[in-house]
């Protein structure tokens, strides 16, 4: 049974990518058949059966963006594509570990020297290395890996897959770990083994998510609370770009350092300024560098539409809402310069489209995909006018969905 029931099942979806058959399938699988199809699988390598599989969703993130390693505001969802992962003792301390969607296997012996050969293996060894340093695995173990997650999209892959094994290393070891603990370890590992300094909206969303409901987080205290997801006619729709992010890693990196350097040159000239939350919009005036002025103004700005944005989901006000959203992508690419043509060129046509009431770039940016808030009844006019324009400025099939929200991670056993 579930120790957490993952919501209802998908209820619409269109790719309009040149996707396989099977890939098709593989994205609109329940999480019930995802489960099914990860034991068959840990079966067929293994030739016994899984003593349990955990699973992790990935995210959407309704507004509140580049502000999460920063202590400011977020509001995401965890959304119905998961990572799943079945685990099993093995014999002595080797373990094994196989990713179904890269075809890849990973093997070596605790205590021993890894050299990971691909992005996943330094995902899987990282969450390794730092659970055993926490918490000493007392065993090897074996496990399969696979999901429906899309890689590449700004829908989180990468945190769905460590809160996913963080989760399996928790419940195989009987370690006890709780689930702050274990998303803190899951950031680890993408500031120590993939050199990315990220902050913890992907996993928490991960981790904590809950079914009909988006969350207000606050990373200043890392609290949240669950807000009614309900969008009253309309639906989020996502387009991706089908661009590779090739600038996302080093970009943000580089975002993260123009505002830890412009909250110290502030502290110098405002005592009164102790960390990011306690910036307002007339100190921004205060920073000389053009750039670290904008980066600022950005956070704090998207700290008050977010705020805003809870506002206007209690009062069921949708444009104003949707208006938000829209100011948020302004925002995202002429202050904090992570937008791409093609994520701008999306934004555009979403609300030329008089389907879309507000649409923004969604996650680290120069690339992955727009988040649009679209009437119910007119997904297929906006899907249509959006796949058309986009094919036709880029040659790209870009791939709309329809996301829903779930509940966070749980284990099957």
């Amino acid at each position: 049974m579930f120790s957490r029931f993952c919501g209802k099942k998908l209820i619409a979806t269109k790719t309009l990518s040149h996707e396989t058959p099977q890939k098709k399938r593989l994205s609109m699988q329940t999480l019930e058949a995802l489960i099914a199809s990860n034991k068959e699988s840990f079966v067929k390598h293994f030739g016994s059966q899984p003593l349990f599989v955990t699973q992790a969703p990935g995210r959407i993130n309704i507004i509140g963006e580049h502000t999460d390693y920063n202590q400011g505001l977020s509001m995401p969802c965890a959304i119905n594509r998961w990572v799943t992962v079945s685990m099993a003792a093995s014999a002595g301390k080797q373990v094994k570990v196989i990713s179904t969607d890269f075809k890849g296997t990973m093997t070596f012996t605790l205590g021993e020297t890894y050299e990971p050969k691909n992005s996943w293996e330094k995902y899987i060894y990282g969450c390794i290395l730092l659970f055993n340093q926490t918490k000493p695995l007392s065993s090897g173990f074996n496990a399969v890996i696979s999901g429906n997650v899309p890689i590449g999209s700004g829908v989180s892959s990468s945190a769905a897959l460590e809160v996913a094994f963080m989760n399996a290393l928790n419940h195989f070891s009987n370690a006890g770990l709780d689930n702050l603990a274990l998303i803190k370890l899951c950031q680890q590992v993408e500031h120590q083994y993939l050199g990315v300094k990220s902050g913890l909206l992907d996993q928490y969303a991960s981790q904590f998510s809950v079914a009909g409901k988006v969350m207000l987080l606050d990373f200043n205290t890392l609290t949240h609370r669950y807000i009614n997801a309900d969008t009253h006619g309309y639906v989020w729709v996502l387009c991706d770009t089908k661009v590779k992010r090739t600038l996302a890693g080093s970009k943000y990196s580089e975002r993260v350092e123009e505002t830890k350097r412009a909250l110290e040159i502030l502290k110098e000239k405002v005592p009164s300024i102790k960390g990011f939350r306690d910036i307002e919009e007339k100190h921004i005036a205060l920073i000389e560098d053009k750039n670290q002025k904008k980066r600022i103004k950005h956070y704090v700005t998207e700290n008050k539409r977010t705020e805003a944005a809870l506002v206007a989901f209690e009062n069921r006000k949708m444009d104003v809402l949707g208006k938000l959203l829209t100011a948020s992508h302004n925002s995202l690419r002429y202050d904090y310069e992570v937008s791409c043509d093609e994520l701008d060129f999306l934004v555009e046509e979403a609300l030329l489209s008089n389907y879309c009431i507000g649409s923004r770039m969604m996650g680290g940016g120069f690339g992955g995909c727009t988040i649009n808030l679209v009437r119910k009844n007119d997904v297929s006019g906006f899907t249509y006018h959006v796949s058309k324009t986009y094919k036709k400025k880029f040659n790209i099939d870009t791939e709309i969905n329809i996301y829903q929200s779930v509940n966070g991670a749980g284990i099957s056993t």
